[in-house]
């Protein structure tokens, strides 16, 4: 039924945008607690730094299908509706692992955050800088990069 590292739902569990990750990423965001909708898209955004935000046409079928499902249920209190992990939503993360999302969460939250998630990044720029030598493309956004943090810097 699982297919080594696919889902339930049949997709890779870790895709960003697929059908099932989308089911992910929503157990996965309703695990630290009760959401909107709304609120479960400003997480998406949050967890990908701005670089996407489901639209409410992705993000509300999903929410009524998976309730229809038993995996979250829905409450209603002042004129919203606030959806929370049932059982068998616990249940499914558990079995697709509740580890971090592509190997570490992406939630940033604050400039230490997005400073150490830098720092991650550049040291893996490191382990691959014969690779980035070879291409002058990959040199020249290094270089508008290292501007950047220049001018973060003052210098």
């Amino acid at each position: 039924m699982f297919g080594g590292m696919r889902g339930p739902w049949g997709h890779h569990v870790y895709h960003s945008r697929g059908f099932v990750g989308i089911r992910y990423w929503i157990l996965r965001i309703l695990a630290d607690g009760e959401k909107t909708g709304a609120d479960i898209m400003s997480t998406m955004e949050n967890l990908t730094m701005g670089r996407w935000r489901p639209s409410p046409g992705a993000v509300y079928p999903l929410l009524r299908d998976m309730e229809d499902e038993g995996y979250i249920r829905s409450t209603e209190r002042d004129n919203k509706k606030y959806y929370s992990l049932q059982e068998k939503g616990r249940e499914m993360l558990g079995m697709l692992g509740a580890g971090p999302f592509y190997g570490r969460d992406l939630e940033t939250s604050s400039i230490g955050d997005a400073i150490d998630r830098a720092s991650d990044y550049i040291n893996y720029l490191k382990d691959n800088r014969e690779q980035i030598r070879s291409s002058s493309a990959y040199m020249e956004k290094l270089k508008k990069l290292k501007n950047d943090i220049e001018s973060i810097l003052g210098w």
